[in-house]
């Protein structure tokens, strides 16, 4: 055991020059674990001299992060939902509510790309040109909220930084689950919802091509990992099979058994599904998925436990009213960071 938490830590930097580590974090996250790594291939000959490979050399070099925390709406979430939709716009009402979307498709601007700064009790992990593959939600009865990023980018430069003595600047509490709203065909909020829901989760990732990053002469990557298909899935558990007659929007058993309302798409601004964590007025995350296409439920009894559904869904893309599969709205009381990167 080290000699005390505050030297344990992930921070992030927006990085402006790929092949630069910064040297100084822009923020730091209340993390509950981290897994950051470097890793490399290895290369062995074979020949016909020996029965054994008698020559390797270490080839590809390349990192890749994984951590978890409570969702809350500080300026080191907001960083990492910039990180994996790329368009962040400040609001009329308040330079702290924001929008996040999503890259135009004929945008030549990349998303954003970090160093993060992880403290392990003696010394500081520095892992630049991060980019995040993947970020997860989940929200279930009697639970906080959790969000888990996935990152990927070169080798590791350091491994013996100095200790920062870093302090989130955040004052509030994480988002629970007395306060995770869904609500389906319209934005979910404080007095619009369902009550039928029992948990959810889902999953943005954006599928790295880390194989497309290298040049000769190099051994670790030379540029960000490129993006290739993004992807957006997850599932809800409702606490009883939804008939017809028993709901107003959530999808219910029988429309989708028919496969006449899997697909779900409202007209306008409406999202067709819409998830608002808030700890309070001032602070909140809220994601809306524009259209969606849910399977078929799946659902069970036994002798001891009662009746829940489950449905799984993937987002689509919007063609037309929002251009778009999703967007995040948030508002924060940590300051206003700047959240664009390279």
């Amino acid at each position: 055991m080290g000699v005390g938490h505050h030297t344990r830590y992930v921070s992030a930097a927006r990085q402006l020059v790929f092949g630069t580590p910064e040297s100084s974090a822009d923020a730091v996250g209340e993390i509950e674990s981290e897994g950051f790594q470097q890793s490399y291939d290895i290369l062995k000959r074979e020949d016909m001299n020996y029965y054994g490979s008698a020559k390797a050399v270490v080839s590809k070099l390349y990192s890749e992060g994984q951590f978890s925390m409570a969702l809350q709406p500080c300026n080191f979430t907001l960083m990492m939902l910039h990180g994996i939709m790329g368009i962040d716009t400040q609001g009329a009402t308040g330079a702290d509510l924001r929008t996040f979307s999503e890259l135009a498709v004929s945008s030549n601007t990349q998303l954003p790309v970090f160093t993060f700064f992880v403290g392990r009790d003696d010394t500081e992990h520095i892992f630049p040109g991060q980019v995040i593959e993947s970020i997860s939600v989940s929200a279930s009865i009697g639970e906080y909220a959790m969000m888990t990023v996935n990152t990927v980018g070169p080798k590791q430069s350091s491994s013996t930084g100095t200790l920062a003595t870093v302090v989130p600047t955040y004052t509030g509490d994480a988002a629970h689950f007395q306060k995770a709203y869904v609500q389906f065909e319209g934005a979910a909020s404080t007095s619009s919802y369902s009550a039928l829901v029992q948990s959810v989760d889902f999953e943005i990732k954006t599928n790295r091509d880390i194989d497309n990053t290298y040049n000769l002469a190099s051994d670790t990557c030379t540029r960000p990992a490129p993006p290739t298909m993004r992807e957006i899935s997850g599932s809800l558990t409702f606490h009883k099979a939804l008939l017809s007659t028993e709901v107003s929007n959530e999808v219910y058993f029988d429309e989708l058994m028919a496969g006449t309302g899997s697909l779900i798409n409202p007209t306008g601004t409406d999202p067709a599904l819409s998830i608002l964590f808030e700890v309070d007025t001032n602070n909140f995350i809220r994601f809306d998925f524009n259209k969606l296409i849910y399977e078929m439920p799946e659902t069970s009894v036994s002798g001891r436990d009662s009746q829940t559904m489950t449905v799984n869904f993937h987002a689509l893309y919007d063609l037309g009213d929002q251009n778009q599969m999703m967007s995040i709205n948030a508002k924060s009381s940590d300051g206003v960071a700047d959240y664009d990167a390279l």
